[in-house]
């Protein structure tokens, strides 16, 4: 892995920080809209992870390390029809609050073929909550990645058998990657928020997720195959969960066959995905390893489409950056790099440079 690139990355990261508050940082450098240039809890966490996947974060002066982790739990609120002690960014309130004749029109009609039965859509008030469920978690697993920890517990989430499963199976497990990504979120904050029946939840945890996995593929789903991108996507997810609970892969070598016949599409999370369940199967088994040494060498191949070299980070589309955040509107969409963009790519070549136990190991690895 060349330094040039590692120092590059770190310069573009650095270069995104607001120069009103140094834990502010913007999802690019141009191109924001004007929620864009308001968010902020999120894009400081993968400012933190970046820059300690970079090792750069035990160089910053312990001062502003505290300060850092000060900022990201001040975001932790008690706010109506919020669950308690969320991670709050005010701006997705503002954002739903705000008139948009289109969208609310759009809101009108999903929740009228929702009453009557004929296609299921969340509502506004449901979608807002797994936003914040997924702030929380990002958080979470954000402090505790740096050594940290949130400030007040966080407590909003299922604690026995039938409040998980009654709560993971109102998820559609036809579509794994959503339903993993909510697997994934009870996992950590079960790992990180519980000392008393923690051994109990994993258990419920683990119970759980074993009633979805398919025998076969080795994926997690119900009912179809879905199509790769939901069966990989869903996997990550899914195998995230089982990092911070630290269970096993149920049929690892079956999911690296899996990986192995398909190709990713050339976006952020497609790519650090199939890496990632790559890299954590291959920890679990040597099948096929030579096969995904070679893949890895493919894949580097498309993530260095989205390097943009005059700025020095990752785009998280090839040819343009990120536009939208749980649903916020974040940029225009120019090709340009992102922050999440690049959060995700620098995971992905963390992960590869792992992988590859004869390289000099110029990165420090996350969870997600």
């Amino acid at each position: 892995m060349n330094n040039n690139l590692i120092d590059s990355l770190t310069k573009y990261v650095k270069s995104l920080e607001s120069e009103k508050n140094e834990f502010h940082f913007f999802p690019s450098k141009e191109g924001l809209t004007y929620w864009g240039e308001k968010v902020e809890l999120g894009f400081s966490c993968l400012a933190i992870k970046s820059l300690y996947m970079l090792n750069i974060w035990d160089k910053l002066e312990e001062k502003k390390r505290l300060s850092w982790v000060q900022y990201i739990n001040s975001f932790q609120k008690n706010k109506k029809d919020i669950p308690v002690n969320s991670f709050v960014d005010e701006v997705f309130i503002k954002y739903n609050q705000k008139f948009d004749i289109r969208r609310d029109i759009k809101n009108i009609i999903k929740e009228s073929l929702t009453l009557l039965n004929i296609k299921k859509y969340e509502s506004k008030k449901e979608n807002l909550s797994k936003v914040f469920v997924a702030e929380s978690k990002q958080a979470i697993s954000t402090l505790f990645q740096v050594e940290n920890k949130n400030n007040l517990p966080y407590s909003s989430f299922p604690k026995d058998k039938i409040e998980i499963n009654d709560y993971l199976n109102s998820f559609n497990w036809d579509k794994p990657w959503n339903a993993g990504a909510q697997f994934a979120s009870l996992c950590v904050f079960s790992s990180t928020q519980m000392n008393k029946s923690k051994n109990e939840q994993v258990l419920n945890l683990t119970r759980f997720i074993e009633k979805k996995v398919n025998k076969e593929s080795g994926l997690y789903f119900e009912n179809k195959i879905p199509n790769s991108v939901e069966s990989i996507n869903g996997a990550m997810k899914v195998l995230t969960g089982l990092e911070w609970l630290e269970e096993k892969i149920h049929y690892p070598e079956k999911i690296i066959d899996y990986c192995l016949d398909n190709k990713p599409n050339s976006e952020g999370c497609d790519l650090v995905d199939i890496v990632y369940v790559l890299s954590r199967c291959s920890k679990q088994t040597n099948h096929k390893r030579k096969q995904i040494h070679n893949y890895f060498y493919e894949i580097e191949e498309l993530i260095m489409t989205h390097y943009k070299k005059d700025e020095g980070g990752f785009s998280y589309w090839e040819n343009r950056s990120q536009t939208s955040y749980y649903g916020l509107p974040i940029t225009t969409g120019k090709n340009i790099a992102d922050l999440h963009g690049t959060t995700l790519l620098i995971w992905a070549l963390a992960l590869i440079n792992d992988f590859r136990d004869d390289e000099e190991k110029k990165f420090n690895l996350i969870k997600a």
